[in-house]
């Protein structure tokens, strides 16, 4: 933790979020992903893919998230994650680069997420927020934007995700 922390920040609609950049295995352009059978499809899952000869199950942050498909514009793309024994891949419109924090600019910046949040917004760890004027802020850590990035844990997104696609069938 001296190092500082990273952040994949990826775009779903118009919001940037970001999530621990550890457990991102790999950023896919365009797989080729497997169709679920008929009885099985969701609109939250995309299908399967293959990573390193294993199937995967694909979930659209954008359905999740927004109610509208990441998979609708052209710049989609798959991050691959896994964290102890889970992996997945989620489907975002758009990454937006790595965000890397020394914990005292992370301490200024951050704000732990209000408990009771509903699914999947429960995932939130918390926000950064460079804010109007923030003059303590790295030029290029932060982003300039005025709009918090809502920081998720990818398990707990994943799961949340996944709970609510069960929930709509």
């Amino acid at each position: 933790m001296s190092q500082g922390l990273s952040w994949l920040r990826f775009r779903v609609g118009g919001q940037i979020h970001a999530l621990e950049a550890a457990p991102v295995r790999q950023v896919v352009l365009a797989p080729r992903l497997i169709a679920l059978p008929s009885p099985e499809r969701q609109p939250h899952c995309a299908g399967l893919m293959a990573w390193q000869g294993r199937p995967l199950l694909v979930l659209d942050l954008g359905t999740c998230l927004l109610r509208r498909s990441s998979l609708a514009g052209g710049d989609a793309r798959f991050l691959v994650w896994t964290q102890a024994q889970q992996a997945g891949v989620l489907a975002v419109d758009g990454v937006e680069g790595l965000l890397r924090l020394s914990p005292a600019t992370l301490t200024r910046h951050w704000a732990p997420a209000r408990p009771g949040l509903p699914a999947p917004w429960n995932a939130i760890q918390g926000l950064l927020h460079a804010g109007e004027g923030a003059g303590d802020r790295p030029s290029a850590s932060l982003p300039a934007s005025a709009d918090p990035i809502a920081v998720f844990d990818v398990a707990a997104l994943w799961q949340a995700c996944w709970a609510e696609a069960e929930r709509s069938r």
